[in-house]
C-alpha cells in the first residue's frame, strides 16, 4: 500500500484510542484531557439542579439522615471498615480506559458518574415498578441493630410494600431521571458537538501518524 493510501476508518472508538496510545502518549493524553473539559459544563449543570435541596432539606422529609441511613439524602454513615458515601451533590467526570459498550449499546467515551446512593435512589425510583414487583423481598442490606442499648452492625432484610410506590409518587418530578438528566440536557447537544469534533481530529491525526509509519 501506498504512503497515500494509508487509512484508518473510525468504526471502533475504542480501537482507535489503542493505536492512538502507542503512536503519540501526549496527544493520547490530551484527548482525555479535552474529553474531561468538553464534560465540565455538563457536570456543573447536574450539579446545580442537585444544590437545589441539601441535607436539611431533601426531596422527601423522610430522606433526612437521622440515625443510620445508607440512603438518606447526603448521608455520611458508612459501616466500619467501608469508605464514606459521597456527597449528595457529587458528580465525577470519567473517562473510561477501556471502553465498552453499556446496557443500551453505546461506548461511553466520557460519562459524568452521580456517586451518592441518595441521589441515585431520589433520582431513579420508579424506573422499573415491574422488577420491584417481581421480587417481594429486598436483598440483604447493611443495618444497625440496637441490642441492649448498643449499636450492633448487621444484615437486613424486609418486605417490599406500596410504601416505595408511595414514596415515588410524592418525589417531585414523577419521571427518572428527576435531577441528573434535566440537569444535563441543556447542556448536553453542545457537548455532543464538541466531542464529535475533537474525535474528527483524532481520526484524522491518526491517520497521518499511520502514514508516516508506512
Amino acid at each position: 500500500m501506498a504512503k497515500s493510501d494509508a487509512r484508518l476508518e473510525l468504526s471502533n472508538v475504542t480501537e482507535v484510542l489503542r493505536i492512538l496510545r502507542k503512536l503519540d502518549e501526549d496527544y493520547y493524553k490530551q484527548f482525555r484531557q479535552d474529553a474531561k473539559e468538553i464534560a465540565t459544563p455538563v457536570r456543573n449543570a447536574i450539579q446545580r439542579e442537585l444544590r437545589k435541596f441539601s441535607r436539611g432539606n431533601p426531596p422527601l422529609s423522610g430522606m433526612r439522615q437521622v440515625h443510620f441511613g445508607r440512603v438518606a439524602w447526603g448521608t455520611t454513615y458508612a459501616p466500619a471498615g467501608r469508605p464514606r458515601p459521597k456527597p449528595y451533590d457529587s458528580a465525577l467526570i470519567d473517562v473510561p480506559r477501556r471502553m465498552k459498550k453499556n446496557r443500551y449499546g453505546y461506548t461511553p467515551i466520557v460519562r459524568v458518574v452521580v456517586g451518592s446512593p441518595g441521589t441515585v435512589l431520589a433520582d431513579m425510583a420508579g424506573i422499573s415498578n415491574r422488577k420491584t414487583r417481581a421480587y417481594p423481598i429486598t436483598r440483604p442490606y447493611d443495618y444497625m441493630y440496637t441490642i441492649r442499648g448498643q449499636k450492633v452492625p448487621g444484615k437486613r432484610q424486609h418486605e417490599i410494600t406500596t410504601q416505595g410506590l408511595e414514596m415515588i409518587a410524592n418525589l417531585p418530578g414523577r419521571r427518572p431521571s428527576r435531577y441528573v438528566w434535566k440537569g444535563a440536557e441543556d447542556e448536553l447537544p453542545t457537548a455532543r458537538k464538541k466531542i464529535d469534533k475533537s474525535i474528527s481530529k483524532l481520526n484524522n491525526y491518526v491517520n497521518i501518524k499511520l502514514r508516516r509509519t508506512l
